[in-house]
């Protein structure tokens, strides 16, 4: 059992886990957004927060699909940040920017389970951040 748990604190197990979740749920909501149901969701979300601007310049579509690049970039930087820690880091760092910027809209529409998620994202972000730092030399 020792054995075990001496391989389990030398391994990067656990951040390989917490990637590859970030990376599903960030996939999972961000692939929504091309969907008209997602669409239609987030108009709730979205019109009376600060964030209503962007229905003002794209539309409800555009904006859907604008926040659905955004986190598909988000998470095809964080696997490829697996091999390449820069893209990590870039990937990190936007997925810090998603939590707090989903954050920000509590004032306005109050406390719910979709929001709720992102407080762990950020904490994510930041645990993930950090490692792939770690993993760039000149950071060192």
């Amino acid at each position: 059992m020792k054995e075990v748990l001496r391989k389990f604190c030398l391994s990067n197990i656990d951040i390989t886990v917490l990637r590859f979740s970030v990376v599903f749920i960030i996939a999972l909501f961000g692939n929504y957004k091309w969907f008209d149901f997602e669409v239609e969701a987030l108009k709730p979300l979205i019109s009376p927060t600060w964030l209503s601007f962007l229905y003002e310049f794209l539309g409800f579509h555009g904006t859907s699909y604008l926040l659905g690049f955004i986190e598909s970039v988000t998470y095809i930087f964080l696997v490829v940040g697996i091999f390449k820690p820069k893209f990590g880091v870039l990937g990190s760092l936007f997925t810090i920017a998603l939590g707090v910027v989903t954050l920000s809209l509590i004032p306005q529409i109050g406390v719910n389970g979709f929001i709720i998620k992102d407080i762990i994202l950020i904490g994510s972000g930041l645990v993930l951040l950090k490692h792939d730092l770690n993993k760039i030399p000149f950071v060192k």
